[in-house]
């Protein structure tokens, strides 16, 4: 039906515009507003959503088209990688309310704005939230998660970016009754970071208890962590046995040692990436 609305517009325009040439009459009516709404929220899905919130002041029908929460399934919140530029708690809370609510499905979010109020707030208005990406590679100091009761209950990807000097139990202790339902675990370490001449290195999350926690893991990649050896992958391949891919790609401090007992317990196990390892 959309499709043939628009397309009798189509052709309502091209019938103008020879209606013009031929008798010089000025008789162009057709415009953008003259689009049904489903087309132009069709439009407006192919824009960024900087671009979106700009459109969103061009007119009122722009504004409510702006706000369906249809355009807001997929959101970054990292301006570093191109995602929208929240400077307040207060406004992320707004966001989540207004124009996140139930279509959102991926969310990623930097240290300044994981906060115990946020993942409450994701918890109670996103209930479709499934993909989760919290990025505390530049942190240099926790948030106090010390009143946190809530976190989405249904993620079934999480990437977590870590620091290189911040210890991350505080948080995970708080997440780990949340999070068993995961099948897909991202864990991104400094590796592009490193310098080389670096001494200490610090074991920043507690891979033997989180795995611990999820069971469920089909996928499991540990990229660019110092810290990581093969007793960590012997670890998760000793709880997650429904393991299907596992990388450890730029972990420098796994020899392979474990991979005789991970083929063992992981009879699911179908692709295993090892680049840059010792």
């Amino acid at each position: 039906m959309v499709a043939m609305e628009s397309w009798g517009l189509v052709v309502q325009g091209a019938q103008e515009i020879i209606d013009h040439e031929s008798t010089g009459a000025k008789r162009l009516k057709t415009t953008i507003d003259k689009l049904p709404d489903k087309v132009l929220l069709r439009i407006f899905s192919y824009l960024s959503h900087r671009e979106i919130i700009t459109n969103a002041r061009v007119c009122k029908k722009w504004r409510t088209i702006a706000y369906n929460t249809n355009l807001w399934s997929t959101v970054s919140l990292r301006p570093e990688w191109h995602g929208l530029c929240v400077n307040s708690i207060e406004a992320l809370l707004f966001l989540i309310s207004t124009r996140f609510g139930s279509s959102l499905r991926y969310l990623e979010l930097p240290m300044d704005l994981i906060t115990h109020p946020v993942l409450h707030e994701l918890s109670a208005k996103c209930p479709n939230l499934t993909n989760l990406l919290l990025d505390f590679s530049s942190a240099m100091q926790l948030h106090d998660f010390n009143d946190m009761q809530a976190f989405p209950t249904k993620l079934r990807t999480m990437c977590i970016c870590l620091s290189e000097v911040i210890f991350m139990e505080g948080f995970m202790r708080k997440i780990y009754n949340f999070i068993n339902g995961l099948e897909v675990l991202h864990l991104v370490g400094t590796y592009e970071k490193a310098d080389e001449e670096e001494e200490e290195i610090y074991e920043v999350i507690n891979i033997h208890k989180l795995k611990s926690a999820t069971p469920n893991l089909k996928i499991v990649n540990l990229y660019g962590i110092n810290f990581v050896d093969d007793s960590h992958v012997e670890a998760f391949s000793s709880n997650c046995i429904q393991l299907e891919c596992m990388a450890v790609n730029f972990c420098s401090k796994v020899n392979g040692s474990s991979l005789k007992i991970l083929l063992n317990r992981c009879k699911k196990l179908k692709c295993l990436l090892m680049q840059q390892c010792s």
